[in-house]
């Protein structure tokens, strides 16, 4: 795999490389009928492969000119808009000495030293570039030409962000490649905690998103002390359900003995209990009828269910376990006080599963904050990424928490903190794109389906215009690029009345000037 991408188009074959592939006379005058039959000859193999260069280079010329090769010749990352894409940030650095970046959501860039190799997998010296930018909605990603499908075991998933960036390093206009010895880290701000996200990196020679590890959100208080680790103490009571009551079994042999209700409260609330004897464990010995026990001791066994009865005389002693039950006549008042104290156990069990849920994630978020000391450095660093995304996002407001998510940066390009998710549900449709305008059929290669309040892109290609669903409760945008690179959108309005239909022509609005900046873009996309 490489390390770094670098979008280029193959050169077009000449008019003299083209002449070569299909000068078929010359191929022709190989041809020889010889025994053993030919196709069993070195002869016929060797055409084959002859034939194979003739029709591939003929083809590659007839295919250059039309639709498919061009889509196929574009980079993987391609900005859909001729002229419009989201801008990196440079920053200049020694490579030698490493360094600290802020971007201005409050992402901090750490470079360590001796960071990158050259293309010979030499230690890079001298001052580096580094290029850097995000993606935090809809429409940048769209603009960027970020595809946002994940293939995987057969199936393609659409990509919901929760941030992404794309990082390379250049010198002399030359790329570079991360020293796997030393990675660069970046912690990158994110618009949400929601741990449901996994980090991935985007591989151009795939053409596929590598899953790389499990994602966690950080958050950062902007007065948070990250140098302790405030674990959160639980002190409730260990609950255990109450001892469930059986009738008694008229056939096995059982006891019934005074016991103290505060040793055992579990006991103290029934009436008519009897110690019966488990034979399994321990058989009952009919000759200890016969005898004048001078003492008896009840002890409540690990497992919580059964009891130990042991009786003595001098040095005669008698063990037994045994399950508590209740005799027939007292069974059904037994049995109704069981279910109103397993009522309140489960109850009090429910109380406490939140509490301990409560405190487990009071603990991870101390501990996260502890962790992002590791990421920030040093609080003066902390203190100017929190006050930059707040000044951003928050109005100034300096009291606002921060979430990021850390990269740990072994390869340049693109990497994603993302959940795979399904197409939305609705009902499946045959959809038509069609020209406000002129009233004719758009040709597109794909449509962008965007739901307001989720950072998700879902994918329609021209085949998939077949099946074309949408969820009707949410309100939806759908973008596309024509042929000719302009730049198409369908209302939340316009989408919505076609819901539940089974075939619609749908009504895109194709922006008859062409758009010079991504804020004009973003404008028109609606984002």
């Amino acid at each position: 795999m490489k390390n770094y991408t670098i979008k280029r188009n193959r050169e077009p074959l000449t008019e003299e490389d083209v002449k070569k592939g299909q000068d078929f006379d010359k191929f022709m005058k190989t041809y020889s009928a010889t025994k053993p039959p030919f196709f069993k000859t070195t002869t016929f193999y060797m055409s084959v492969v002859a034939v194979g260069i003739v029709i591939a280079v003929g083809s590659y010329f007839l295919i250059t000119n039309s639709d498919e090769q061009k889509k196929t010749e574009t980079a993987f990352v391609q900005a859909p808009l001729n002229g419009i894409d989201i801008k990196d940030t440079v920053y200049l650095m020694d490579a030698a000495s490493g360094g600290e970046f802020i971007y201005n959501t409050g992402t901090i860039i750490h470079v360590p030293e001796g960071g990158f190799l050259d293309s010979a997998g030499n230690v890079v010296k001298g001052n580096v570039e580094i290029h850097y930018r995000e993606f935090h909605n809809t429409a940048d990603i769209f603009l960027a030409g970020i595809p946002m499908t994940y293939d995987s075991a057969g199936t393609r998933f659409h990509f919901e962000s929760a941030g992404m960036l794309e990082i390379t390093a250049w010198q002399n206009g030359k790329p570079l490649k991360v020293n796997p010895s030393s990675p660069l880290k970046v912690a990158m701000a994110s618009n949400t905690n929601d741990n449901k996200f996994n980090v991935y990196y985007l591989d151009t020679v795939k053409k596929n998103w590598d899953f790389i590890a499990k994602d966690k959100a950080v958050v950062v208080g902007f007065v948070a002390d990250t140098t302790k680790k405030n674990v959160a103490v639980n002190n409730s009571p260990v609950l255990t359900p109450p001892l469930e009551i059986t009738k008694a079994d008229k056939k096995k042999h059982s006891f019934v003995i005074k016991f103290d209700a505060k040793e055992f409260p579990e006991l103290a609330s029934y009436e008519g209990v009897r110690f019966q004897v488990d034979e399994k464990k321990t058989p009952y010995n009919t000759e200890d009828k016969k005898v004048v026990w001078d003492d008896v001791a009840i002890v409540r066994n690990a497992d919580g269910a059964t009891y130990t009865v042991t009786y003595t005389h001098d040095v005669k002693t008698a063990i037994y376990i045994t399950d508590v039950v209740v005799d027939a006549e007292n069974y059904a008042a037994a049995k109704k006080i069981y279910d109103q104290k397993y009522a309140v156990y489960q109850d009090q069990l429910k109380k406490q599963q939140e509490l301990n849920r409560k405190l487990e994630h009071e603990t991870e978020i101390s501990l996260m904050n502890a962790d992002a000391k590791r990421i920030f450095v040093n609080d003066t660093t902390l203190r100017a990424a929190l006050a930059r995304r707040n000044r951003m996002f928050s109005g100034g407001n300096e009291k606002e928490d921060m979430v990021v998510r850390e990269f740990l940066v072994m390869n340049f390009g693109i990497w994603n903190s993302d959940c795979p998710a399904s197409l939305p549900e609705g009902k499946p449709m045959l959809v038509k794109l069609i020209d406000s305008r002129t009233k004719k059929a758009l040709v597109c290669d794909h449509v962008i389906l965007v739901e307001k309040g989720r950072n998700a892109i879902f994918t329609y290609y021209a085949r998939d215009l077949a099946q074309f669903q949408f969820n009707k409760d949410a309100e939806n945008l759908l973008w596309a690029v024509t042929s000719d690179g302009k730049l198409a959108v369908c209302s939340s309005e316009d989408l919505q009345k076609i819901a539940g239909r089974s075939e619609a022509n749908l009504t895109m609005t194709v922006q008859s000037e062409d758009l010079k900046t991504a804020a004009q873009a973003r404008a028109v996309l609606g984002i």
